[in-house]
């Protein structure tokens, strides 16, 4: 290191640790949550569809109609009763046409009444048009009019499907569109994945525009979804370790052990090859709906150190490149046989780096994984990394990760990424990361990535650390890069929390994303020592806005959603040892009880990714030493 840069970093440590401790007062920046500005919708030329009880509109669907588009006429049909209490019917476009339609799909009437350019639109794209008083919403057939039937009831109708136990229908007995009406809408990722508990339930999927079966299967009659055969660290089962007795030249040469181990395999050997080749040929054989198999690295970092792997790797400059060259072999092997199907890797930890000398075919998929990076700053900007020492973290560092995406996308045709939005090893810590969900998926989508698959807690039960609205957001996010951040926050929030009690939230998530992004850096796997410092005024402060979100004009369930996500801050504070769960406080175990009794009543099962809330820790402890 250049020691003007290590005096920079010292420096720069001494004025955050006086600022943690309120030496230094914190400075109240305005967070800004990214995205463009949302502007509702305006009404120039009004057209009613629905008035007084009735209507003069029906539904016109063709007999060729796909199954989600035929999916689409019944939900547009069910919400407008639900708004109105009006049924407009659904008719075949074999019928004489009447000048008051909406029009799904391609029906009879399209290059006659009007025309609509498909050229663009793909399998999910979608045009919502007025023309003259036929309103039509036509999209791919697979999913695209199907998208545009939901777009069309939530952003000009006001219908909200905010979690899958939170459906909003306002109750109009008018419903008025624009009769300038004209909005075009296509994806900009393939492969959209939101892996939060929300997004498992196979009905809140397609209304946010969600396309992967990874996390629960998505109905036909929603136009299916883009599944894996496998779906990750696939390695395990493709070559499998009952194996090795027999064959250790399969796997892994480690020289620091001095011996082949089970940890990944050696991608050099031809016999590896082959029965990577079989067993996938097998596993495709069996899923014939799969679009995806996972030739994936198992989850460790100790790739094969032979000599043959060795000078492979010298070859093409990496690891990585000797598992593209392995990657490549499977995927042409293959591509006859399963024309449809896309081969996929991972670019992970030893081999997030990209090779040179080699790039992947045109069949297959290079997953860029941010396992190590900061999510308290954007991916672009950041250059911090888990692993870091705390030198390196306060140093201003150029992004490792930009450069690996730049470099990607230089030489994949299909790029993903597998990107992080919790805390693995801790979910109920405070993961203050709203502000970079935004520019994060701007900069994806500025480097020719083709699928984002956003991980999150996953594992059963319910969030407590704001995992509804974080799903929501990505859901967002993922469908435009562009979506205003904030506005979405406050709508789902109002209905989520109540509206009063959602300015005080708003407030708390403002101050503990100022406290974290200004203080320090944000991991995927932090202990609750490694979370920003809170002062007792501080934390007085915070208190009295959970206090005021309680007290606020709320619902029962709104009561029950507040107190969950107050789990966060109560958990913050047991583990750091503050206040009520001071060692110094008499009262410690009983409001350690308390917490554990409130975690259950409110759904939490998961502590970390890999364990349960236990039934009878001991409460001496605090509770990120319960497991």
């Amino acid at each position: 290191m250049k020691v003007t840069a290590v005096i920079v970093a010292l420096l720069t440590l001494l004025q955050n640790f006086f600022t943690m401790i309120g030496f230094f007062p914190l400075k109240q920046t305005e967070i800004d949550y990214g995205g463009i500005p949302y502007e509702e919708p305006v009404i120039v030329e009004p057209m009613t569809i629905i008035k007084d009880g009735a209507s003069e509109y029906r539904i016109v669907l063709s007999d060729s109609a796909s199954v989600s588009e035929r999916t689409a006429a019944e939900e547009l049909q069910y919400y407008l009763r639900e708004i109105s209490g009006v049924t407009l019917p659904i008719v075949s476009d074999s019928t004489e046409p009447q000048g008051k339609e909406i029009c799904l799909g391609q029906t009879s009437r399209e290059g006659v009444f009007y025309t609509v350019d498909r050229s663009d639109l793909g399998d999910e794209g979608f045009i919502l048009k007025v023309f003259d008083e036929r309103l039509v919403i036509a999209g791919g057939a697979l999913r695209g009019t199907l998208y545009g039937v939901y777009t069309f009831l939530e952003e000009r109708l006001g219908v909200r499907w905010f979690t899958p136990d939170l459906t909003v229908i306002p109750e109009a007995s008018e419903v008025i569109i624009d009769k300038q009406l004209e909005d075009k809408q296509v994806p900009v990722f393939e492969y959209r994945d939101d892996y939060w508990l929300s997004a498992y339930d196979g009905n809140w999927k397609p209304k946010q525009k969600l396309n992967s079966c990874v996390n629960g299967v998505i109905d036909e009659k929603f136009g299916g979804g883009i599944s894996y055969a496998y779906f990750a660290h696939s390695m395990e089962w493709l070559v499998p370790a009952e194996l090795y007795d027999e064959h250790p030249e399969y796997f892994s040469y480690r020289k620091d052990e001095g011996k082949r181990t089970l940890d990944q395999r050696c991608l050099t050997n031809p016999d590896v090859l082959a029965i990577t080749i079989e067993n996938a040929r097998r596993v495709l054989q069996s899923n014939p709906n799969a679009k995806i198999i996972s030739i994936t690295q198992n989850d460790n970092q100790d790739y094969c150190q032979c000599a043959n792997c060795q000078a492979m790797d010298n070859l093409y400059g990496g690891p990585s490149g000797t598992n593209i060259w392995f990657v490549n072999h499977v995927a042409e092997a293959l591509e006859d046989e399963f024309p449809n199907v896309q081969f996929d890797t991972f670019a992970y930890q030893y081999t997030r780096s990209a090779p040179t000398g080699i790039v992947p075919r045109h069949n297959v998929i290079v997953r860029l994984c941010s396992i190590e990076c900061c999510f308290a700053h954007p991916l672009e900007k950041c250059g911090a990394e888990r692993g870091d020492n705390i030198i390196e973290k306060s140093m201003d560092q150029p992004s490792s990760f930009a450069r690996d995406i730049k470099n990607w996308s230089e030489i994949s045709e299909n790029l993903y990424v597998w990107d992080y939005t919790t805390n693995f090893r801790e979910y109920l810590l405070p993961f203050p990361n709203f502000h970079v969900l935004s520019p994060n998926m701007q900069f994806f989508m500025n480097h020719n990535v083709k699928g984002v698959f956003e991980q999150g807690n996953h594992t059963g039960g319910k969030s407590g650390e704001f995992g509804e609205l974080r799903a929501y957001i990505i859901a967002k996010l993922l469908w435009n890069p562009y979506a205003d951040v904030e506005y979405h926050m406050m709508d789902f929030m109002r209905h989520y929390y109540g509206v009063e009690a959602a300015e005080y939230i708003k407030e708390y998530i403002d101050f503990i994303t100022n406290k974290n992004t200004q203080l320090s850096h944000l991991f995927i796997f932090n202990r609750s020592d490694e979370m920003f410092h809170m002062t007792a005024s501080e934390r007085k402060m915070v208190e009295k806005l959970w206090e005021n979100a309680l007290n606020s004009d709320i619902t029962e369930q709104q009561r029950e959603n507040i107190e969950r996500s107050y789990l966060s801050y109560r958990y913050y504070k047991a583990t750091k040892l503050y206040d009520e769960f001071s060692l110094l406080s008499f009262t410690r175990m009983e409001e350690n009880k308390k917490l554990h009794a409130d975690m259950k009543r409110l759904g939490i099962k998961r502590l970390t990714e890999w364990h349960d809330l236990p039934d009878n820790p001991w409460f001496l402890l605090p509770p990120n030493e319960w497991q």
